[in-house]
């Protein structure tokens, strides 16, 4: 009967923090979990600003080309080329918006003949850079102004 007895009281021994053990890695499995739920969060947000910086360019570029639909074909130079007051209104319209990165100001090319002698191609070239990336963004947007026949 001793001998039972002693049996048992060793086999309590040898037990005797396994229940800490499997609530550590219990733990610690969960706050795996946890971080990848943060890193995915993090990635969202990241693509969520992504996101809205593609669609703030785009909205800017279009804001320039529809100005330049309702100016006359003959001042588009002088409106929209280098230093035009409406180009320069454009650029301070886009570095109030987009992450500002060296240069962050669009470029209008307005060098292109377009598919008549009376119309343009015009390119609209975007920057933007998001926090923490090495490479900036830089969306083309193409239209042709003018008369097109």
């Amino acid at each position: 009967m001793k001998r039972r007895a002693r049996t048992a009281h060793l086999r309590r021994i040898a037990q005797s923090g396994v229940a800490l053990l499997e609530a550590m890695v219990a733990v610690l499995i969960f706050s795996l979990g946890v971080l990848g739920l943060i890193a995915i969060l993090a990635g969202s947000i990241r693509a969520t600003n992504d996101a809205r910086y593609r669609a703030e360019a785009a909205n800017l570029a279009q804001a320039l080309l529809g100005a330049m639909w309702s100016t006359r074909a003959a001042d588009l130079d002088t409106e929209f080329g280098a230093g035009g007051p409406q180009l320069v209104a454009g650029q301070s319209q886009v570095a109030n918006l987009l992450p500002a990165i060296g240069s962050n100001l669009p470029i209008v090319d307005l060098s292109q003949p377009g598919l008549s002698t009376q119309s343009r191609r015009v390119v609209v070239t975007m920057f933007w850079q998001l926090p923490g990336e090495a490479g900036r963004h830089q969306p083309l947007i193409t239209a042709q102004i003018g008369k097109n026949i």
